[in-house]
């Protein structure tokens, strides 16, 4: 595989977890699989992912505001972000003909950076981490508008990127006009410093977005009542409320007020130092998803750090589950009594079984989904990409 392979990464994430991390992880990852890669995209959250290295290239847009500053400035710093990161993605295309892109602007201003792209010529790999949207970011009148710029999105694509087969089975009922490759590239691990064996501290984990779709709801139902039931379990909720969905939000925090004694919320968001403390003090992650068909990156977290969830099968989640992932299955329909059924199965399981399980696994997906082996597969596959284009 040729060292000479350029690539530009696109994205307007920065925070070192989630969507961010999935970035900076992935650029690490093609770097030290050979190729030459162009970043655009805000300061990275970790001084560590801003580290110089041979053969990386990094241009820089500004971060929005996530403070308490007034709306018009929150407002400016986004629109700043948006230009500049514009800027200097077509600055990047002066010396680079492929660009992997993911999580871009808002979709108002993302399809028109990707048609310039794609008008000078580039060849994007767009990486879809949600082949349809969570939630809709316009107002229902425009939905149809917004379903219509995911397709755009995946037209000015020469391959599209899904993290798992449901995805691409997903994206592909969905727009069965997308005439490009759609390939599988899984999702790499997330590994924290340092998280302790399973405790059997009767404490699990609801942590990331906190959205419909993730079964927020059906989490804190679903805890309270096996705790009624006798069940030895309390719920700590960690992460930042979806903005889009408030009424939704306040159902799960006035359901989780009602059972204080069971539930614990710590809203806001989660820094990598928390993030190992919460780990180590809970013995499963709990994904009661529906609606999903990407890969969750909280899965992957318990599955690199030695976690089993309480889950449903959702998208890649169930991929997960198939493949060996140590998981107690929440049945459907997904409520509250099937969340409390899946966590009663779950403490009926000795801990050590549980943790001679996720120790196999974990061993398993760290050397499988390494960014190292990620980033061969993108690497492999623009190399392709690069030949087909100059055959």
């Amino acid at each position: 595989m040729s060292s000479a392979t350029k690539i530009c990464v696109f994205t307007r994430t920065w925070l070192s977890s989630g969507a961010g991390l999935f970035a900076q992880e992935l650029v690490a990852g093609l770097v030290e699989a050979g190729a030459n890669v162009t970043f655009v995209a805000p300061s990275a959250e970790k001084p560590v992912y801003e580290t110089p290295r041979p053969r990386l290239k990094r241009l820089r847009a500004p971060r929005e505001r996530r403070d308490n500053a007034p709306k018009a400035v929150r407002a400016l710093a986004s629109l700043a972000r948006v230009v500049v990161g514009t800027l200097q993605a077509l600055r990047a295309r002066l010396s680079n003909r492929l660009f992997i892109v993911t999580i871009p602007e808002p979709l108002p201003f993302a399809v028109p950076m990707l048609a310039l792209l794609w008008l000078t010529g580039a060849r994007i790999i767009f990486v879809a981490h949600d082949p349809l949207p969570h939630a809709w970011s316009l107002p229902r009148k425009l939905h149809g508008f917004e379903r219509w710029l995911h397709g755009v999105c995946y037209r000015l694509a020469r391959v599209v990127v899904v993290l798992s087969e449901p995805s691409r089975t997903r994206l592909l009922e969905a727009y069965p006009q997308v005439s490009c490759p759609v390939e599988v590239i899984e999702h790499g691990v997330f590994i924290l410093e340092q998280v302790s064996a399973v405790p059997g501290s009767g404490q699990l984990l609801l942590f990331g977005t906190l959205r419909r779709n993730k079964g927020v709801r059906e989490a804190i139902e679903g805890t309270i009542l096996a705790a009624r039931q006798g069940v030895p379990v309390r719920l700590l909720v960690a992460g930042e409320p979806y903005k889009e969905e408030p009424d939704y939000w306040r159902e799960c925090l006035e359901l989780a007020q009602s059972a204080p004694d069971v539930v614990t919320l710590s809203v806001g968001y989660v820094p990598d130092e928390e993030m190992e403390t919460l780990f180590s003090q809970s013995d499963a992650l709990i994904l009661p998803y529906q609606e999903f068909f990407s890969q969750s990156g909280v899965a992957m977290m318990a599955a690199s750090n030695g976690r089993p969830i309480i889950a449903t099968r959702a998208g890649g989640v169930g991929a997960l589950i198939a493949e060996g992932m140590p998981a107690s299955a929440i049945a459907a329909p997904v409520d509250g009594a099937s969340v409390a059924q899946a966590i009663a199965a779950f403490y009926a399981t000795p801990r050590e079984d549980w943790q001679q399980a996720v120790q196999a696994y974990q061993a398993y997906t760290r050397e499988h989904r390494s960014w190292a082996a990620i980033g061969r597969h993108y690497l492999t596959l623009a190399s392709s990409l690069t030949g087909r284009l100059e055959a």
